[in-house]
């Protein structure tokens, strides 16, 4: 993979960083680098035909995203993906989800529902046609979808940064969440008659739901021994 594979544009380094960092995010999220892989700055910049500083920021920010551990004198390495860690990813991604639930429930506008709708129709048409990995995909969606509802910059960050290693746990899921579908989407709806309600109580009770059912199905992603 050369620079021009992963997008190198005009608008400098920083961009080429973030490119850089989707790119490798991307190969993290999907298993091609496997937990505990080293990522070997010179290694890398010569596949990825990039200089070091845009490569070094990129892996700062995946750093951030919890998908890589930057050690001192011994470089990048992708983070581990177990039980306990996607224990601790929920426990941490579901209050701020239900914050905003609660926010858009609370907040919405009638110029703010189509957004909102056009992401659910798409789920629900992922549904119909069994694209399960779409249809999680579209709860990102929905999710960005609610932001500009909010209008909290914090939260939107947090949740940003949180992502990645949302759709990683999503991906080693994919297997047993093909089956869980219809029981997801289920909530969804009743997530949306909340928001809808102006229920901002009910609105995060859904999202309780959702992800202890989400926990679940990543958790049974796991030999028994090790859940």
């Amino acid at each position: 993979m050369t620079v021009e594979a992963v997008g190198h544009g005009d608008g400098g380094e920083a961009n080429l960083s973030v490119t850089l960092a989707g790119s490798l995010g991307e190969r993290i999220i999907r298993g091609e680098l496997a937990p505990g892989t080293r990522l070997l700055e010179v290694q890398l910049a010569r596949e990825l035909g990039v200089s070091r500083g845009p490569l070094r920021e990129a892996l700062r920010v995946l750093e951030r995203q919890r998908l890589v551990r930057i050690l001192p004198r011994r470089g990048a390495m992708v983070t581990q993906l177990g039980s306990d860690e996607v224990r601790c990813l929920y426990q941490v991604v579901t209050p701020l989800f239900q914050t905003l639930a609660r926010s858009v429930a609370e907040r919405w506008s009638p110029e703010s529902l189509p957004g909102l709708y056009t992401v659910v129709e798409q789920m629900v048409a992922c549904a119909e046609r069994g694209d399960a990995e779409a249809y999680f995909e579209y709860n990102f969606a929905f999710a960005r979808a609610c932001s500009p509802i909010v209008a909290n910059p914090l939260l939107q960050e947090l949740l940003a940064d949180l992502e990645p290693g949302l759709r990683r746990v999503l991906y080693l899921s994919r297997r047993h969440r093909a089956a869980a579908v219809d029981q997801h989407l289920m909530v969804m709806r009743r997530l949306m008659r909340a928001v809808m309600d102006r229920e901002a109580d009910h609105a995060a009770a859904a999202i309780a739901d959702l992800g202890a059912l989400e926990l679940q199905l990543a958790l049974a992603s796991f030999p028994p021994e090790s859940r």
